[in-house]
């Protein structure tokens, strides 16, 4: 394939700026940020019909404009991206329960955006939110190194339904950027591969990341993995996507966005140690790597991570350089999560 080239120039104060799915726990960040940073925000909403959770963020984000896009859906999204310089595809069905058809969505709703942002006549770039789901799933149990380069394979072991959809739908985007009849006018497209996001949510509601954490500290998971992790916190994956949006060297790239990392039990371990106090005192012990083994057959989550356990996984980025992480210490990220997580009412503390 073609690589993308453009002559893309920089963003300045009073751009208008789309970010897709706003009233997502990144996104959210992502608007904050270039409000306070003076930009125009546009974000869209599956339906702005729910008055109380428009009403929340018009309080959340004063200034910002909000109109209706959905992702199964091509009709809205030339309105959406009118007039707009720079968009942030933040919106994808998420690892939830409630999510049905999350691969469907995921890829038609990158062909809906990006399809209208390439004929718009406006946009000059696209930053695309993917994930390391997209980077390193279904390699073979021996692989442990893994960077931009690598791409999760879809027939491969423990594959399961989001991983397929962040990888099908990120293949998507780079294909339609490299087409000249997709992307006549040569937008530039970089994509962001976060790890685990962790950090306080700016909405009142929570999602996948925010729900692992609560399920731990609620004493859910009796073993835990022996596995190691890559974490961002929200604050720094937000900023880093527009310190990706404002480079010229990220286009045509991805970038995998980790700040901090540990094994998978250091999250419980912060949780015992700053909140036992409050009544969470989540287990803290270490599968048997048999018994992850035998579960895998039984459990679609437990398969999915099983090639990821009993050894250290070694995340390398291509641009180290691209964003300077601010939060860096994982303790202090989960403090930051189960104080907000307190606050909104999500966890109770727990009397004796």
């Amino acid at each position: 394939m073609k690589n993308i080239t453009t002559i893309t120039t920089p963003m300045q104060k009073g751009d208008f700026v789309l970010v897709t799915g706003i009233t997502g726990y990144l996104a959210s960040w992502i608007a904050k940020y270039l409000l306070e940073e003076g930009y125009r925000v546009r974000g869209t909403v599956r339906s702005l019909t729910d008055i109380d959770r428009i009403n929340t963020m018009r309080a959340l984000l004063p200034g910002a404009e909000f109109v209706e896009a959905d992702l199964r859906n091509a009709s809205g999204w030339e309105n959406a991206v009118a007039g707009c310089q720079w968009v942030f595809h933040v919106a994808s069905p998420q690892a939830v329960k409630s999510e049905t058809d999350r691969t469907g969505g995921a890829v038609q709703g990158t062909k809906h955006i990006l399809t209208a942002a390439f004929n718009s006549g406006s946009v000059r770039k696209v930053v695309v939110t993917s994930s390391e789901a997209a980077i390193a799933y279904g390699h073979p149990a021996t692989k442990h190194r893994f960077d931009e380069s690598d791409w999760t394979v879809l027939d491969g072991p423990g594959v399961i339904d989001y991983f397929r959809s962040k990888t099908l739908a990120e293949k998507l985007a780079w294909d339609l950027a490299r087409d000249e009849r997709r992307n006549p006018h040569r937008v530039a497209l970089s994509t962001v591969n976060p790890g685990l996001i962790l950090g306080p949510a700016m909405v009142p509601w929570g999602r996948f990341s925010i729900e692992l954490l609560k399920n731990l500290a609620k004493g859910k998971m009796p073993m835990l993995p022996d596995m190691n992790m890559a974490v961002v916190d929200v604050r720094d994956c937000a900023r880093m996507h527009i310190a990706i949006m404002q480079d010229r060297s990220a286009d045509g790239k991805r970038h995998l966005s980790f700040g901090a990392g540990g094994k998978f039990v250091e999250l419980a371990r912060a949780v015992r140690d700053g909140y036992s106090d409050r009544g969470f005192n989540p287990s803290t012990r270490i599968a048997p790597q048999w018994v992850l083994w035998v579960m895998k057959f039984f459990s679609e989550d437990v398969a999915s991570i099983y090639n990821h356990t009993g050894h250290e996984k070694i995340y390398v980025q291509q641009s180290p350089n691209v964003y300077r992480y601010r939060h860096t210490d994982l303790r202090q990220i989960v403090r930051d999560s189960m104080d907000q997580m307190l606050k909104n009412g999500w966890l109770t503390i727990k009397t004796r």
